[in-house]
């Protein structure tokens, strides 16, 4: 009986022990789930980094109107993308055949703009090149033969130098984050002109705010700020003020206007020279932020 007893003595105290670690584990379960998850701040502070990065990188690519196409987007991808290429004194139609079937864009030769220059779409092209974009292979290409390219309606147009410095087009460059006086906007209209992007005509002398400029000032007067290029009495663009616009001569060459109602600026330049305009933009905003 006493050896009985003993027995079902232990097994009674295996149940309690068995019940005890169940709860046990149950419990620690239970605060695990609901257990507050720690924040990793550096974790955090990168995603919010590569986000403002990424939205830094798209307004950067459109930050100007009109905006490109997808299918203009889409060919300036490709310029930027690396190719490799080997051409012995193959005919400017296969290379540039070449081209577009590699990088899947439409490139088309102008060839009554080539026979003004006395050249045609069989000119021969020697030339061996890897890892370079595809931008860089066709200015090595064509510079040395007078040609260049030009994207419009689409699609990557082989043309003259000449031919394409006769195409300008405008686009609207808002500059507000950069931009907030009269001398402002003059010191980044100087930049662009400064900065060998392109040609520009000349400005027309004696135009209305280089008159106001002019006129003996009484003493103690403020004068108009823009050096002779606006008449606005404090310096500050606020809406209603009387801006003289800023004339130039006829001839070939670029414009930029300044728009202080939009904040902006209206360029009319060549292809290449507004791709250089967007670069040097984006490169004065980067500089801004790693202030």
């Amino acid at each position: 009986m006493n050896w009985l007893l003993k027995q079902k003595r232990v097994a009674v105290l295996i149940c309690f022990l068995a019940v005890g670690s169940t709860v046990l584990v149950a419990t620690a379960e239970v605060k695990k789930k609901v257990a507050p998850v720690t924040k990793n701040p550096v974790a955090q502070s990168m995603v919010s980094f590569e986000t403002a990065l990424t939205k830094y990188q798209v307004k950067k690519t459109q930050n100007f109107f009109p905006a490109l196409t997808k299918r203009e987007l889409k060919i300036e991808e490709a310029l930027g993308t690396e190719t490799d290429c080997r051409f012995l004194d193959q005919p400017l139609a296969e290379v540039m055949a070449f081209f577009a079937e590699k990088h899947a864009i439409p490139i088309i030769i102008l060839g009554i703009d080539l026979g003004e220059e006395g050249l045609t779409v069989d000119e021969p092209v020697d030339f061996d090149v890897k890892n370079v974009t595809l931008h860089d292979a066709l200015e090595l290409i064509l510079n040395p033969i007078g040609l260049t390219y030009i994207v419009e309606n689409g699609v990557v147009k082989i043309t003259t130098t000449f031919k394409a410095s006769e195409k300008l087009t405008s686009r609207v460059y808002p500059v507000g984050d950069l931009c907030r006086t009269v001398e402002d906007y003059l010191t980044l209209e100087s930049a662009l002109r400064n900065a060998d992007l392109g040609d520009w005509r000349e400005r027309k002398t004696g135009c209305a705010s280089e008159k106001t400029q002019s006129q003996p000032q009484k003493p103690g007067a403020s004068h108009p700020a823009g050096g002779g290029f606006f008449n606005i009495p404090d310096g500050n663009f606020k809406g209603g003020e009387s801006v003289a616009p800023l004339l130039y001569e006829d001839g070939d060459g670029g414009t930029i206007t300044i728009v202080p109602q939009s904040h902006a600026l209206v360029i009319t330049q060549t292809y290449h020279a507004h791709k250089a305009i967007v670069d040097l933009l984006t490169q004065i905003r980067e500089a801004g932020v790693q202030e």
